[in-house]
């Protein structure tokens, strides 16, 4: 099973990742190996880049709890890239390498054996990394200048002479060869090969030069191959992830996927789930064990003690059976040893065996010292002291058969009190694998068109759209307003602009809260204001073109002619679910809007609750009333800056 990417997987990895190119760092997190860089992409909003040293980097919707108290170094990344653009992502050579230009700064990936993550600034000094190493030839510390392992040669870019010198200098077998020399590993090499028809064991310095050209050929069509990332299935276990289709898997069951990303992360998804599930018992798995443990060896104790009462009992009846036979056995023993002594005794029993007397062969074993012998009676050992009566005799097994009873009832309370504890253990295990893994996968929902903006559906049920930046707020008025919508803006400088798409037939309530929402909606909300002024203008006032000798940056319009201005509007909104086109959507806008729309809401205004923990306190109230919002959907739709709740409508 595939534990790791390979640099061919880092390859096309890393050209779907460009797309990330331009997003904005907006949290990083970190869990042991792993580092989590959640992202905003302009106008598809939240992204999440996992790297995991050593393994992996992609995108992923498969989301680990992060930890209560972040590392220090998890600190210093957010310190250092927080608020920053990504400006580049790119693979280095044909490495299992990643760089990811960050602002002034380069985070650097290293995906081969344990793998790290170091933080450099523009000059290549490291700044910080995962875990601080020294090499022969590199060291990985603060204030070092990083530099890169030794290259080895790219299959992607190599010549025909570099590739026909290279293997050609190889005695070893051409798969060998392939997978070391040109650092592909040995599934690529293997399925070059395949395709090519040259059997994997041949010495790579035994290849004519048309065996190596059709090498060299099929190295070309594998590493141009369009993308088909597939995950491979034998007896429905993944156990493989590509981003091209081989031949080497032709006979697999497969599933196929849009993009790479996609199939990485359901392919180390669902291993991080699955070690989430085992994560989440293992401690109270392995109390169970030691309970297990424990519990068997009491049941062979009990057993053991069964035993030793049945035995003891029987041979003590076995005695008193044959009553007569060993007080007569017993005198004449004690009579034989009186006059000849142990030593003869033994003499002459070992004699007796030899001439087959039966009583001697009765005899077993003699213990001089305990004044005892052992026959064989009924075909069990019975030990018998010749100082000792018949009954004295039996009673020492009916003894022993007591004790062991006794130690029987110990064993089987201290057996069912083990049986209880495994008991309460499952009970908690069950308990545990109900509640939520700290692994979650984020489903998102197709979104509407309108919800990369802010938004709101007024109380005449006008939709109405805001940009949220520069970039939007361009998209807003050129691509989104029409002539038969209207245009208001707050009078307040980076206020967004907002449309009332088919403004023309609204009526002064939709006017209104048109105008509040882009107040509500500007820096007047992160300012703590109470009130501010906005107005409304028909769609053919506002223009790109600016006064003579001025430039209109993105996002910035010229408004000519009438503007009716609405003064101290309130500076509050509310929040709570609406329904739209048989879809339930989270809303944000003016009160009055939001209680056409819905009996339950949250109304707000700024205040000095952290927008992060505003946001938390808003999705336990939707979520106590059944509807379970994306934390950052919710905060999309927040205003900018802190806030706090006035009022909870019910």
């Amino acid at each position: 099973m595939k534990q790791e990417m390979s640099s061919v997987d880092i390859k096309y990895i890393v050209e779907e990742l460009k797309t990330l190119e331009g997003a904005r760092v907006d949290k990083i997190y970190q869990d042991r190996d792993q580092v989590r860089i959640k992202l905003h992409v302009t106008g598809e909003g939240r992204k999440d880049l996992i790297i995991e040293v050593g393994k992996r980097i992609h995108l992923t919707t498969y989301i680990k709890e992060a930890p209560q108290h972040p590392s220090s170094f998890t600190m210093l990344l957010r310190k250092y890239l927080s608020g920053s653009r990504v400006e580049k992502i790119e693979q280095h050579d044909f490495d299992r390498i990643v760089k990811l230009k960050i602002g002034n700064y380069t985070l650097i990936a290293e995906l081969f054996r344990k793998g790290n993550i170091i933080l450099v600034d523009e000059n290549n000094m490291i700044i910080s990394a995962m875990r601080y190493e020294e090499f022969k030839d590199r060291a990985i510390k603060p204030k070092h200048v990083y530099m890169l392992p030794p290259a080895r040669e790219n299959p992607v870019d190599i010549s025909w002479e570099s590739f026909r010198e290279l293997i050609s200098s190889q005695d070893v077998e051409i798969v060998r060869a392939l997978a070391r020399k040109l650092n592909m590993g040995g599934l690529y090499a293997e399925e070059i090969l395949l395709r090519a028809g040259i059997e994997k064991t041949k010495r790579a310095n035994t290849l004519d030069e048309d065996e190596l050209k059709v090498i060299f050929e099929k190295i070309k069509e594998v590493f141009n191959a369009p993308k088909k990332a597939n995950i491979i299935y034998e007896n429905d276990t993944p156990v493989d992830v590509l981003p091209i289709e081989l031949k080497w898997y032709e006979s697999y069951k497969k599933k196929f996927f849009t993009t790479f990303s996609e199939a990485l992360d359901e392919y180390f998804g669902k291993i991080l789930l699955e070690s989430a599930k085992i994560e989440r018992t293992k401690k109270l798995q392995n109390k169970k064990g030691q309970l297990e443990a424990t519990l068997r060896k009491q049941e062979e104790m009990i057993n053991g003690f069964k035993r030793q009462i049945q035995e003891n009992q029987e041979i003590g009846d076995l005695i008193y059976a044959n009553f007569t036979f060993i007080e007569n056995l017993l005198k004449e023993l004690s009579k034989a040893v009186e006059k000849l002594g142990w030593k003869e005794f033994k003499e002459r029993l070992e004699n007796g065996k030899k001439s087959g007397n039966k009583i001697a062969q009765m005899i077993k074993n003699i213990d001089a010292k305990e004044k005892a012998v052992t026959i064989e009676l009924d075909g069990k050992k019975v030990k018998l002291y010749l100082n000792k009566s018949v009954g004295e005799n039996a009673e020492i097994y009916y003894e022993k058969a007591k004790k062991a009873k006794h130690k029987l009832e110990g064993a089987q309370k201290a057996h069912e009190e083990t049986l209880r504890k495994i008991e309460e253990i499952e009970k908690l295990i069950e308990e545990e694998e109900k509640k939520e893994l700290s692994v979650r996968k984020i489903r998102k929902r197709k979104k509407k068109w309108f919800e990369k903006f802010r938004w709101f559906l007024s109380s005449e049920g006008f939709l109405i759209i805001a940009g949220k930046d520069a970039t939007t707020n361009e998209i807003v008025v050129k691509k989104y307003m029409s002539e038969n919508d209207l245009y208001c803006h707050a009078d307040i400088y980076g206020a967004p602009h907002v449309v009332i798409k088919d403004g023309k037939k609204a009526g002064e309530k939709s006017l209104f809260e048109a105008c509040q929402f882009a107040v509500s909606m500007s820096r007047a909300w992160k300012e703590g204001l109470y009130s501010g002024d906005a107005y409304w203008t028909e769609p053919n006032q506002v223009t790109k073109k600016a006064p003579s000798g001025e430039y209109l940056g993105k996002g910035a319009f010229m408004v000519y002619g009438k503007r009716n201005w609405m003064h101290g509007l309130p500076v509050k909104l509310a929040v709570g679910i609406v329904q739209y086109e048989e879809e339930k959507l989270p809303m944000c806008g003016p009160v009055e809007a939001v209680k056409a729309h819905t009996d339950k809401y949250i109304i707000i205004r700024p205040g000095r609750m952290k927008k992060s923990e505003f946001a938390k306190r808003l999705a336990k109230i939707l979520e106590r009333w059944g509807y379970k919002v994306d934390l950052d959907e919710l905060m999309q739709i927040l205003p900018p800056g802190n806030g706090e709740i006035v009022e909870v409508i019910e």
